[in-house]
């Protein structure tokens, strides 16, 4: 059992947290009762009659992956009755990929993507632009951007994951999409000249790098001198109202060896301060960051913990908080029950807040 320690974590200066995607333990109790503004510090008019690229037929489905494959659908049911407290995924699983495009990337990468668009949108650019999407995925929003952007610019992804790639250029086949290409390489290792590109965006690719700052060091070499580049990712707060009743329920049960973990997690995780400091050390200069959140909703606390969309993006490192596996089912269990009562006061549905956040910066 984990040593109760009363003095963790240390109390911390109030801040609005309307403004800040930070996870504040003292407000876990109270909850929050601000969000995030949407799109701040735009020096543009929202127009409504503007709209962005529409996105792709296979991002317009419900989400639930209606039209998956025998294999995708083995993973969304092993998904559904396993336990979610041991089980694993390998990206390299036929029918992953799938699943992971039909089901993950509408609810995660989508929204994101938005966000990331709508600051892409007020970029200046020319004629023969180049474009570089790194951590691309299964296309996303890469193929959005080609479409967009027309004939008269190039734009390539890149993303390490082979099966993604081949489905990426699979899809740009299908919509003759002759202005994008896609490439299976790590950008750190790309093979591209210095200054090759106008413009780099990574849509929640940047925490899938091991090294951050080399990766960040291979994007400022690949793009040109006063190149853009845009970032989201997701801020220290997402799903804070999971974070709120993991942390109370491993300080009301008197576990804060645990309890000291899970707040070095949250902490290690980006803030905007945070995110901005490691891009203008990687050479940038950050012109801005605009934030906005959405919503994620799940029919019950079982849909949520087994959802691969959660299962695949924090589960794993949740869980790991509490590594003895007997302990653990004893806080997942308290802290299914209490989730099951939040629900329950929120009318049968629940609900995970996610801040987001895109910084966009040139390079100096």
């Amino acid at each position: 059992m984990g040593r109760f320690d009363d003095s963790y974590p240390p109390r911390m200066p109030r801040r609005d947290t309307s403004d800040w995607g930070d996870w504040d333990p003292d407000s876990a109790r109270r909850g929050y009762t601000g969000h995030v503004r949407a799109l701040r510090d735009l020096a543009i008019a929202r127009d409504p009659a503007f709209n962005l690229p529409a996105p792709l037929p296979r991002h317009q489905s419900s989400g639930r992956g209606d039209d998956l494959s025998p294999a995708a659908l083995a993973i969304s049911a092993r998904a559904e009755t396993a336990d979610y407290l041991t089980v694993e995924y390998d990206i390299a699983e036929p029918g992953f990929v799938e699943l992971y495009d039909a089901v993950i990337v509408p609810r995660w990468s989508v929204p994101f993507g938005r966000l990331l668009l709508s600051v892409f949108l007020t970029l200046p650019r020319t004629a023969g632009w180049q474009v570089l999407d790194v951590g691309c995925g299964t296309g996303y929003p890469t193929l959005e951007l080609a479409r967009f952007l027309g004939q008269d610019c190039d734009l390539a992804g890149i993303d390490i994951w082979e099966d993604a790639i081949v489905m990426a250029r699979r899809k740009a086949t299908e919509e003759w999409l002759r202005n994008v290409t896609f490439v299976a390489a790590d950008v750190t290792a790309s093979g591209q000249p210095d200054a090759t590109f106008d413009t780099i965006t990574c849509n929640l690719g940047l925490a899938s790098f091991a090294d951050r700052t080399a990766a960040l060091g291979a994007m400022w070499r690949l793009l040109r001198p006063g190149g853009q580049l845009l970032v989201t990712l997701p801020l220290q707060s997402a799903m804070r109202e999971f974070l709120d009743t993991y942390h109370l329920t491993l300080r009301d049960l008197k576990l804060g060896d645990y309890m000291r973990d899970l707040g070095k997690l949250i902490s290690a995780r980006p803030t905007i301060e945070a995110a901005s400091r490691l891009i203008e050390r990687a050479g940038f200069q950050v012109q801005r960051t605009v934030t906005d959140s959405f919503t994620l909703r799940f029919p019950d606390v079982r849909a949520f913990f087994t959802s691969p969309l959660i299962q695949t993006t924090y589960m794993a490192s949740w869980r790991g908080v509490v590594s003895d596996l007997t302990i653990r089912r004893l806080v997942f269990n308290e802290v299914d029950r209490r989730l099951r009562a939040r629900t329950h006061a929120s009318g049968g549905e629940l609900e995970m807040t996610v801040p987001m956040l895109c910084v966009s910066a040139i390079r100096i």
